[in-house]
């Protein structure tokens, strides 16, 4: 699969040397004309600096990559037209309150949905900062994505993609989920803000047993749990309780009474 990326800088290209060490051939745009590839993309063969327009025409998934404003502009302009029923992952960052200009009513995902009625659009990584990118593990554990979407082949197609760069996918539902995301984003940032990371940060879903495999009873929430990536190892925030035994055998089977 040809992953086309438009938007050029660090998480754009932190994405595309990604793709290209797990060995997929990778198409990368900025906003303007194709310039000279930076040295970092040397070591990797399989990334094409073209055209936005030869991004949108010859990838198999396009990524957007690039600030909120500037998709916008592409759609706006008719620069993405060429949809073709193919699936883009949206991974801006509209604005937030107090922020010039802020984001529109409702969600940047629902509105670039519904300027881009060609493409099947989820919303995801934008949640991810650039320097997880390359290694997306936590505490030996793989980083969460959340995803959003109404198109389910469009998300498993992105799920697939996640797991191959290394993180764990969480469908999250519809579209109408994407506000959720694009919160859940800003407030990462200002973790990361306030502690001085870096953007060396993530976070990881935890999802329970659900006790209906025990008690019959409604499924249970999962826990989220932040953690933070230093050097030379993971250092982590905040340890979850330890997960009760289950009730069942190993073969899955209620244990037998004591006589």
């Amino acid at each position: 699969m040809i992953v086309g990326i438009i938007g050029r800088g660090r998480m754009g290209s932190a994405l595309a040397r990604a793709l290209a060490a797990h060995g997929g051939p990778v198409l990368i745009a900025g906003r303007g004309d194709p310039v000279r590839p930076p040295d970092s993309f040397a070591p990797y063969p399989g990334i094409r600096s073209v055209p936005t327009g030869a991004v949108v025409a010859g990838a198999d998934l396009v990524v957007l990559m690039l600030p909120f404003a500037a998709a916008v502009e592409l759609a706006l302009a008719g620069r993405l037209d060429d949809g073709r029923g193919r699936t883009v992952i949206d991974a801006t960052n509209p604005p937030q309150a107090g922020v010039a200009p802020p984001a529109p009513p409702g969600s940047g995902g629902r509105l670039l949905a519904e300027l881009l009625p060609q493409w099947r659009v989820v919303k995801a990584l934008n949640t991810v900062p650039a320097g997880m990118l390359d290694e997306p593990v936590l505490d030996g554990r793989p980083v969460t994505v959340p995803l959003a979407g109404d198109h389910p082949p469009a998300k498993a197609e992105v799920s697939a993609l996640l797991r191959r760069l290394g993180f764990a996918p969480v469908d999250v539902g519809g579209i109408d989920r994407a506000p959720a995301l694009e919160s859940l984003a800003d407030l990462l940032m200002a973790i990361s803000s306030r502690h001085a990371l870096r953007g060396r940060l993530g976070f990881q879903v935890a999802l329970a047993e659900p006790p209906a495999a025990v008690d019959g009873g409604p499924s249970g929430p999962a826990h989220v749990e932040l953690s933070r990536r230093a050097s030379g190892g993971g250092e982590r925030q905040r340890r979850p309780a330890p997960a009760a035994e289950s009730a069942r055998s190993p073969a899955g089977r209620p244990p037998r009474p004591s006589r």
